[in-house]
């Protein structure tokens, strides 16, 4: 057989060998012309998963830019599966699986730019997501996209301008405020939140992006009042006595009160207004803020909302200072925590309906609660932390009113 022959046979067989087996492998004699560089939410693979196994713990790419191919799948997917009124829960989900299907790129474990500790199952940790700019070859692999990463860097990521729309609801309150009397002098109006359901959480498309938001979908079968401003200090010395705030002032929030004297507080207003009146929980928290949508809850989307004041997490603006949420809501985002009836714990990765986490300790000034509402450049209204009652930020609460009357204060007096 000629020479030319020969080579001619040897590669229609490596051609079919590679056609047959679906892969196609990174060469390492490949020049740096056949490298891309592509742009998104770099994350753990186990993060974006309901029960990980070991083997799973690989680092991935949610991808929003870098490429022609890229910027087409995007565009498709927003036109598609983006309903211009925004996302309810199952629209939310369908994007997910969307991006997942398109758009998802694995690193290589073996890739050179690749940080030690994010190479090896064995020692990962689910880290944030970073927004990055991972450089190398694509391949294919067991029907996955796949990246020989030759360099990642910090990127600044440009999301498509649709996900930045202010929330709508898709269904608004429809009973008039409660208004709670907290003295003889002073009232705390809370607004009517109408049942529903949502995906709690962060999308794994996104940044900023934290392991302990896992979305998934949330349902609230019951109609519940929520307190329009968290409860200031003049609120709070009226009922429990005294005022605990380091930074002062009548019509800020209560600054870091006592677990015990949140307690107290709601009890003081339940038996005072014949009804139940308690912290809200974290789904309960976060539906509300979200106004019952389940849109991405990028920072930016909030700025006209947080009463984050000048001073970092010294002190927020007083409540009622900035625009109220479409539900009318002042003041869910600051730069301090609200505090929830719910332990601090991660995001369960399955469905529920009306989940309830309380404290399990008996010793309530040292357990983990969970704290909501701090919104800035890398932390989204899906953001909380686990806060004993003197964190890194001061802490504040709103109340919550359920919608039932207790059957002992609709009778009593008669």
């Amino acid at each position: 057989m000629k020479l030319t022959s020969l080579i001619g046979f040897t590669m229609r067989l490596l051609f079919l060998a590679l056609s047959q087996s679906g892969q196609a492998q990174p060469s390492s004699a490949a020049s740096k012309d056949s490298e891309l560089t592509i742009q998104g939410s770099l994350l753990c693979n186990g993060a974006c998963l309901p029960d990980p196994k070991q083997n799973d713990h690989v680092m991935v790419l949610y991808a929003i830019d870098g490429t022609p191919e890229v910027r087409t799948a995007l565009a498709k997917i927003m036109e598609d599966f983006y309903p211009d009124q925004g996302l309810d829960v199952d629209s939310a989900a369908k994007l997910i699986d969307e991006f997942t299907a398109r758009l998802k790129y694995y690193i290589s474990p073996e890739s050179p730019g690749l940080p030690k500790h994010q190479s090896a199952p064995e020692s990962h940790y689910c880290q944030p997501a970073t927004s990055s700019a991972v450089t190398g070859r694509v391949f294919v692999k067991d029907g996955k996209k796949w990246i020989f990463a030759s360099k990642i860097q910090p990127a600044r990521l440009i999301y498509p301008k649709r996900m930045f729309a202010p929330d709508r609801p898709f269904v608004m309150p429809d009973r008039e405020p409660l208004v709670l009397r907290v003295s003889d002098q002073l009232t705390l109006k809370c607004v009517a939140i109408p049942p529903g359901k949502f995906l709690m959480g962060t999308p794994y498309y996104m940044w900023p992006n934290y392991v302990e938001e896992y979305p998934h979908p949330v349902t609230l079968t019951e109609r519940f009042y929520m307190a329009e401003i968290p409860v200031t200090q003049e609120m709070f010395e009226a009922v429990i006595g005294h005022n605990p705030s380091t930074v002062r002032d009548p019509h800020l929030p209560v600054q870091d009160p006592p677990f015990a004297e949140i307690d107290q507080f709601c009890q003081a207003l339940s038996r005072k207004n014949r009804r139940t009146v308690r912290l809200p929980t974290d789904a309960e928290w976060e539906y509300a803020a979200r106004v019952g949508t389940s849109n991405p809850g990028f920072p930016e989307k909030f700025k006209d909302q947080n009463s984050s004041g000048s001073e970092g997490f010294k002190a927020p603006l007083k409540v009622k200072s900035m625009r109220p949420n479409a539900w009318g809501l002042y003041d869910m985002a600051s730069c301090w925590w609200e505090i929830t009836a719910d332990q601090g714990m991660y995001n369960v990765r399955h469905a529920e309906v009306d989940p309830r986490y309380p404290p399990q300790s008996p010793d309530r000034a040292k357990v983990q609660r969970s704290g909501r509402g701090i919104v800035k450049d890398n932390w989204s209204i899906g953001t909380h932390e686990f806060i004993t009652e003197k964190g890194y930020a001061g802490q504040k609460f709103r109340v919550v009113v359920e919608a039932e009357v207790p059957p002992s204060a609709s009778t009593e007096g008669k």
